[in-house]
């Protein structure tokens, strides 16, 4: 069935939302205040309609500046112009906390959300596919597996798109066939590095992959990997970045493309200034958990007065050691391990902090509530990228004693639904 109906919001998946006959109707590139014709499936109840035309476009709509938009999937809003988005991730945002965390936005501090310095081109880090067919990295085309061999994308910075251009048909010359490409760039060293997720390693594997850096100057190391195998390294995989683009004096740090690391980092120095300066951590004891590669571990041991750094043992710790020892730090410690268990040993070795960092991955610190209440730790941290999973964990301080302070949403991701939270818990 056809209808003609006016979008009137965004989703927090991503597609533009608005009511026709009775039901809510969800279309994926269409944006506020849109007058669009749709097929519509049979049946009651919200769904997912496919859009036929752009009867008349909302003020909202601009032009996207790529031709790939509305093939790949890499993009959601590079239509919709970068205010609305930034509302629409706002209200989403909120939604959430108050929804899925029952936080009432009445008693906290609910900060507006930052912006990112740079809504396109903004990536420094990209993870891909190579087409066997083409003979190009590609992205997926939007809820499906079929690859848009790319010829060109906005959200990564433009050396990176350079890479990303050179860097699919040099892998078909080396008859190299990876399953997924991670790909990094270091405007500090104006090179980059990739991550070749291989179907399985050999002598030979080993020797193409030489043979593509050779052919590749701008590609100083590969980190390969094959599945259930250990990782293999070929030239120079590290790359180093300033931690803050436009501020030198706040030093460099070690990345490497199988470690995670924030891709935007003009927005990551905005995230880890927001981070530190809700925790206060001058002349304290902090204890930060899931450290990774160090992302906030430097700027918090240049200012508390001891750090205790947790992160299980690889890569990324090897990282973060690493960028330590360049730059020591009296006071820092690291362990090695599981950061909730670590953290109850310590809390049982009587160890007490003046704050809590704490950056786990997208499932969340799962038990972070316990853990804060037997530490007695008067004020936490908490930066999350999933703002259902943040909700989840702040409702579970909130039941071990801990009130949510102050709350700030930051854009990491221009283009895209997703956004960043960081969360302040005091002590009750």
């Amino acid at each position: 069935m056809r209808l003609a109906f006016t979008i009137d919001g965004l989703a927090p998946g991503g597609e533009g939302v608005g009511r026709a006959g009775g039901r809510t109707l969800f279309v994926a590139g269409t944006a506020p205040g849109d007058r669009v014709e749709v097929e519509v499936p049979a049946g009651e109840g919200p769904a997912h309609a496919g859009l036929l035309r752009v009867l008349v476009p909302g003020t909202s709509r601009v032009e996207p500046p790529c031709g790939h938009f509305g093939t790949c999937g890499g993009c959601e809003w590079l239509h919709v112009a970068y205010p609305e988005q930034l509302r629409a991730k706002e209200r989403a945002f909120w939604e959430r906390l108050r929804k899925l965390g029952g936080l009432d936005l009445e008693r906290v501090e609910a900060r507006p959300i930052l912006a990112s310095p740079q809504p396109l081109r903004y990536r420094t880090r990209a993870k891909l596919h190579h087409d066997r067919q083409s003979g190009r990295l590609a992205f997926f085309r939007r809820r499906s597996h079929l690859p848009v061999p790319l010829a060109e994308c906005h959200l990564l910075e433009e050396p990176l798109d350079g890479l990303r251009e050179a860097l699919g048909p040099a892998i078909a010359a080396a008859r190299l066939e990876p399953r997924e490409v991670a790909l990094e760039w270091s405007t500090e060293e104006g090179r980059g590095s990739a991550l070749l997720r291989l179907p399985a390693l050999s002598a030979e594997t080993r020797r193409r992959a030489e043979a593509l850096l050779r052919a590749l100057p701008s590609l100083s190391g590969l980190v390969l990997e094959a599945e259930g195998g250990p990782l293999a390294t070929a030239g120079q995989p590290v790359l180093r970045h300033r931690r803050d683009p436009g501020d030198p004096a706040a030093g460099r740090c070690r990345s490497r493309p199988d470690v995670f690391q924030q891709a935007n980092r003009r927005a990551n120095a905005l995230l880890v200034r927001v981070a530190l300066s809700l925790l206060a951590p001058e002349g304290e004891e902090v204890l930060e958990l899931f450290c990774g590669a160090g992302n906030f571990t430097g700027p918090l041991a240049a200012r508390a007065r001891s750090l205790s750094a947790v992160e299980v043992q690889g890569p990324a710790l090897e990282l973060a050691r690493a960028d330590a020892a360049e730059a020591p730090r009296p006071g820092l410690r690291f362990f090695a391990g599981d950061a909730l268990k670590l953290g109850h040993a310590l809390a049982r070795e009587g160890r007490r902090f003046g704050g809590v960092l704490l950056d786990p991955p997208r499932e969340g610190a799962r038990g972070i509530g316990p853990l804060l209440r037997e530490l007695q730790v008067p004020r936490a941290v908490y930066v999350s990228c999933d703002p259902a999973t943040l909700a989840r964990d702040l409702e579970a301080c909130t039941a071990a004693g801990y009130r949510v302070a102050a709350v700030q949403p930051v854009d990491m991701f221009p283009q895209t639904h997703h956004v960043e939270g960081v969360a302040l818990l005091v002590r009750a």
